[in-house]
């Protein structure tokens, strides 16, 4: 008699996080509801199978003082995510979920440029460069996304992710986005697209 065979998953997959920093959880720039939602993010990570991604990216604001987005300086936002500043640190609890996976896990770094406002990391030209290779790479065959905000950047990292050929990989972690708005904006993105949620 056979013996029965285990089917072992092997699509590879990215988790890409979008700018899970204390001033969208609980800083300057507070998303309502972040804490909650990116807990429960940490805990899917953890809760994940060994070698379920092959890959992990995170993104991050990472701004200049006096970034030409903060309302001071004739911007929409209040001053967040300052270089260096803890409002910019990844949340602790997503951060070592992830390190305990993947300790090679990369930061990806957007918004640098004092004049320009990056809400997608493809926007930022080395940014884009390191992710899309990583997606080639890996030959990855899904892209998980998850983070803050569906309506701004985790929105607008999709939709460039769409527009550079990737739209059919896209897995939308919509328990584990938080927006500013009802979740709205992020529903039409992916409708509009059709976009798979997870």
């Amino acid at each position: 008699m056979a013996q029965k065979e285990s089917i072992k998953d092997c699509t590879k997959k990215l988790l890409l996080l979008v700018d899970v920093q204390y001033d969208f959880i609980n800083g300057s720039l507070a998303v309502e509801g972040a804490p909650a939602v990116m807990d429960s993010l940490a805990n899917y990570i953890a809760s994940q199978p060994e070698g379920m991604f092959d890959t992990i990216v995170m993104t991050a604001d990472f701004h200049p003082y006096n970034h030409s987005s903060f309302k001071d300086n004739g911007g929409l936002w209040p001053v967040h995510c300052v270089q260096h500043s803890h409002g910019a640190s990844i949340y602790q609890p997503v951060l070592e979920a992830v390190m305990k996976r993947f300790p090679e896990a990369q930061v990806l770094t957007k918004g640098e440029d004092m004049a320009v406002d990056e809400y997608s990391i493809l926007a930022n030209e080395t940014s884009a460069k390191k992710l899309l290779a990583m997606i080639e790479e890996h030959e990855i065959q899904e892209i998980y996304v998850a983070g803050l905000c569906g309506d701004y950047c985790v929105g607008n990292s999709i939709k460039d992710l769409v527009q550079a050929g990737h739209g059919d990989k896209i897995r939308v972690l919509t328990k584990y986005i938080g927006n500013i708005d009802d979740g709205t904006t992020l529903r039409n993105l992916m409708a509009e697209h059709n976009l798979q949620e997870r």
